[in-house]
């Protein structure tokens, strides 16, 4: 091996623990804070490489700038009415001072065991103040949850103001009931839909009747002017029909008298009647009288 292949392999090596020794990447979405000797002395935002002297008299840290959703295990809790309830909660968070993090808690592993406790700690305090009507219902503006999630919310950012992050929103995501009080609250909503059918049912019976008793009034109003108009018009042609009779007879009362006596007797014989009378009988005297010239 010649000299000019050592001298090239020494510099790349002497290269290889600067680079490794001396500096440091921040990339984008994270802090980085330049430790003397394990004491903050400066905290580089924006991304990049990063000079610094060798262990042990810088080191770098690097911490999560972006925002962080911290999902703990599910617990249960006890809600004001004495019934058990497993809640799934969420918390979006930012770290905006990384020294002051780093003095309270150090490291996320730290910071996400504090606010798990202090979440649970929150939540069973609060759920305390309300019932599970509140929580599980039928009714959707009877659901408090925007209201609980407010309150946690604001709990959380007063207990957490010195540790160096921003709480941005707590929320509820998920509700699981314990087997031991599914089949209570199945029956309770149960009963609730029962409730409102049997309002609809009986409001549509309600409207239904006042539309039949109107229907039956307008159809007797209905009834009584045709039959009061019907008695109208009968007498109206009754009248006619007599003045019409009154008329015709005054015209020629023998032959009406004829015309009348023949429909009676239409209407006694029949068609198929055998009459044995007498040859003074007046009917004989009409059907063979002679007509006169």
């Amino acid at each position: 091996m010649n000299k000019k292949t050592i001298s090239v392999s020494a510099l790349a090596l002497l290269v290889i623990i600067f680079v490794t020794t001396c500096t440091s990447i921040v990339y984008h979405g994270e802090i980085g804070v330049l430790l003397n000797f394990g004491k903050p002395v400066r905290i580089i935002t924006r991304p990049g490489l990063v000079f610094r002297y060798p262990y042990p008299f810088h080191s770098m840290q690097i911490l999560d700038a972006r925002m962080t959703i911290l999902e703990p295990k599910p617990s249960e809790f006890l809600t004001a009415d004495k019934k058990n309830l497993i809640l799934e909660n969420s918390l979006c968070y930012k770290i905006n001072d990384p020294i002051l993090f780093m003095k309270t808690v150090r490291d996320k592993i730290g910071l996400e065991i504090r606010l798990t406790d202090l979440l649970s700690s929150h939540t069973g305090l609060l759920l305390g103040q309300f019932e599970l009507s509140d929580l599980v219902n039928v009714d959707p503006q009877k659901i408090r949850y925007r209201e609980i999630n407010r309150q946690l919310t604001m709990l959380m950012q007063r207990d957490t103001d010195g540790l160096g992050i921003e709480i941005k929103e707590v929320f509820i995501r998920r509700i699981m009931l314990p087997e031991m009080n599914r089949y209570s609250v199945f029956q309770r909503m149960r009963a609730e839909r029962d409730r409102i059918a049997k309002k609809y049912i009986a409001e549509g019976n309600e409207q239904g009747q006042k539309i039949r008793a109107e229907a039956d009034k307008t159809s007797r109003v209905m009834i009584a002017e045709a039959e009061s108009r019907a008695l109208v018009i009968k007498g109206e042609a009754e009248a006619k029909a007599m003045k019409l009779y009154g008329d015709t007879y005054s015209k020629n009362p023998e032959f009406f008298q004829f015309y009348r006596s023949m429909e009676a007797y239409q209407k006694v014989f029949g068609d198929k009647s055998t009459l044995i009378l007498d040859s003074d009988a007046p009917i004989l005297k009409s059907l063979l009288k002679e007509p006169q010239p």
